[in-house]
């Protein structure tokens, strides 16, 4: 059994923080400053090796870091991406069904480009199933470079369309095959046996379908910080892998870890070869190996040794947003919970020792919250308060309903549907209860945010592995950081005054955020920004709508304003027309909206005349549009040039407008 104060001196947990490090250093960096770091790193390595080993590991670690990004980089990145705007004909064996829509079919396939095999995301007709090889004509698009680093952390660096297949060939029958088709019969026979919210909520935690959720229930989800519930993740496969093996009769530990070794492959296949899932399954079965060679396993090691590999074969997971918050939720929970919940107990009075497990389970929560908090407040902008008790609750009731649904895949016994229905019912139950205040979420978007959080999780490190007295220095650290975030958000909220800019293709929206309000003026029909706006609110703490003008609504905005309705409380909304079931206010459609006298207008893109302070547009550009306003706002991605006063917030997604006063007087004229 290793020590606590000897954790850190294991090689894989001094090698794996640097080999992270080396990997961002040469993405960032670029060649020049990745080859430097290599150099170095791999000089003191050496210079090292006798004298200060433990250094000598950090050094090799960021040498190692460094050089497998590079190769990724060079060798795999760039030849690859040679390949955007061109068409080729090539034989692609299809790995994975994304999505299917009518005729049309989206899927990840394998195909060969400079003799280098290549994941790429393509859409064609509906001809082909998982594990076919298809010869076709492939037209592949330009790269995004605002998805640069989703897609190289994906691995699927090139997307396009089949214009046409030449040979379809079906694949004889193997294990991968096998796997998905008792994935879709599972999935078949849920689906037909549990209905309304329960099952969209059943289908998103259980095999990470969360395409029925409605927008209502997924808000709340998001409010309720459990969102890491509705992707398949190392915790899905963490509670399947225990489900399993709970269900295995045997006592023998051998026997169960050679028992591991057989279902961890297939659990992967199930769930989908993510790196969370990827580094879960790895853990699982380097826990599981321990028993064969007589070795006990620790949780920092072989975390630290899965990252360690999957790092070294695919340095571009850590980028992966997915992947840096399991690690760091799995430090958080099986690490740094249970030493710090032990020091707490110290503190719990004899009598009340029957709370100890409750103090462990709840300590192990929040330091998974506060390990992941610097990436919720960096990419999310905020934290939910919620998150910690509203997952402690989920888990146990995710279990349940995993366990049953597994009988009931494998069985078809209806009877098996009853519990899986009334564990995902409270589970909804849990979820509309923390999710239904918008207060609940800490919104993070001042800048520095992350620093605060960062230095939380820090604290929480050295609390970690610290004695009592640095313990309880590091809570007060904690606290104070905490508390400074708190009293900076409250600040910038209290005094935020400005306009926000949100659209997609054929309709936008002004969103003026003053304190913990906002104004919103859609500009086209408003269908699918409803998402949209309430993320923009949540993400800057705003709760309620006062006044939404959706002056160009037709029979899709009305559908639209329902579903916002649903996620925000409006208090008053304005219409250029009477809708049924909507209690609105009615205005001329030209009618113009202002603010602290600046002016929004709407317009078609084909309308260079329309004139106001600010002019939102909406529809699809076919031609270098023109604009008489001051700032024109359009949501575009195509080669046609816009004016020079125009903003596109399909790349400037951060785009706000300051208003001169926190209070905001909304006139329509």
């Amino acid at each position: 059994m290793v020590e606590k104060e000897d954790l850190l001196n294991l090689p894989p947990v001094l090698f794996a923080p640097f080999l992270a490090a080396g990997t961002l250093t040469a993405y960032f960096g670029g060649g020049f400053a990745g080859g430097i770091l290599f150099a170095l790193a791999a000089a003191f390595s050496m210079i090292f090796a006798r004298k200060k080993p433990k250094a000598a590991v950090c050094s090799a670690g960021a040498a190692l870091g460094a050089a497998v990004m590079l190769v990724y980089v060079w060798f795999y990145s760039y030849p690859v991406l040679r390949y955007a705007d061109k068409s080729v004909c090539s034989e692609v064996k299809v790995t994975e069904i994304v999505q299917s829509s009518g005729d049309t079919r989206q899927f990840v396939g394998e195909i060969s480009l400079d003799n280098i095999r290549a994941n790429v995301r393509l859409t064609g007709e509906s001809q082909v199933e998982v594990g076919d090889r298809a010869v076709a004509m492939i037209d592949f698009e330009s790269a995004d470079p605002e998805n640069e680093i989703k897609d190289l952390s994906s691995g699927i660096l090139l997307s396009g369309n089949v214009s046409e297949y030449i040979k379809v060939e079906r694949s004889s029958a193997d294990i991968f095959i096998i796997i998905e088709q008792l994935r879709e019969t599972m999935i078949k026979r849920l689906s037909s046996t549990v209905f309304g919210d329960e099952r969209e909520i059943a289908l998103s935690m259980f095999f990470g379908k969360d395409e029925g959720l409605s927008q209502a229930l997924s808000e709340k989800i998001k409010i309720s910080g459990v969102s890491h519930f509705t992707a398949v993740s190392g915790a899905h496969f963490a509670v399947l892998a225990s489900v399993l093996l709970q269900l295995f009769p045997s006592k023998n530990r051998r026997a169960k870890a050679l028992f591991s070794f057989l279902i961890t492959p297939c659990a992967v296949v199930f769930f989908g070869l993510t790196l969370s899932v990827l580094r879960s399954s790895l853990m699982f079965l380097i826990v599981s190996a321990a028993p064969l060679f007589y070795r006990t396993s620790n949780t920092l090691n072989s975390l630290c040794v899965s990252v360690c590999i999957i790092l070294t074969f695919m340095p571009q997971a850590i980028l992966d947003i997915g992947f840096a918050m399991s690690v760091l939720g799995v430090f958080g929970a099986g690490i740094a919970g249970p030493y710090i919940g032990e020091k707490i107990c110290e503190f719990i009075p004899k009598k009340l020792k029957f709370l100890a497990p409750l103090t462990m389970i709840f300590s192990s929560s929040v330091c998974a919250v506060i390990c992941t908090a610097p990436i919720s407040a960096a990419v999310f902008k905020g934290i939910s308060l919620n998150a910690a008790a509203a997952s402690i609750l989920i888990m146990p009731l995710m279990a349940v309903g995993m366990t049953f649904t597994l009988l009931l895949g494998i069985t078809g016994a209806e009877i098996f549907a009853v519990p899986i229905e009334l564990a995902v019912k409270l589970i909804v139950s849990v979820i509309n209860v923390f999710g239904g205040s918008r207060a609940a979420f800490l919104d993070l978007d001042f800048f520095g945010a992350w620093i605060f959080a960062a230095i939380c999780a820090v604290l929480v490190l050295i609390a970690t592995f610290g004695k009592m007295k640095t313990f309880l220095r590091c809570t007060a650290g904690i606290l104070a950081a905490a508390s400074v975030c708190v009293v900076i958000t409250l600040c910038v909220n209290f005094n935020r005054a400005e306009i926000r800019l949100v659209g997609n293709s054929t309709t936008s929206a002004a969103i003026v955020l003053c304190k913990n309000e906002a104004d919103v003026f859609v500009s086209g029909n408003g269908v699918g920004l409803a998402d949209d706006i309430s993320r923009c609110m949540r993400e800057h703490g705003a709760y309620r709508i006062r006044t939404l003008a959706a002056l160009d609504a037709d029979f899709c905005g009305e559908l639209a304003l329902e579903e916002l309705s649903e996620l925000v409380d409006i208090e008053n909304i304005i219409l250029s027309r009477s809708i049924s079931g909507i209690d609105a206010q009615i205005a001329d459609k030209n009618a113009k909206f202002s603010v602290n006298g600046i002016t929004i207008a709407s317009a078609a893109v084909s309308d260079g005349e329309a004139s106001a302070d600010v002019v939102l547009y909406h529809g699809s550009i076919t031609r270098d549009p023109q604009s008489s306003a001051m700032i024109g706002v359009y949501f575009t991605n195509t080669k046609y040039e816009l004016p020079k006063n125009a903003v596109n917030i399909y790349k400037e997604r951060d785009y706000c407008i300051a208003l001169n006063s926190v209070k905001a007087e909304v006139v329509i004229t």
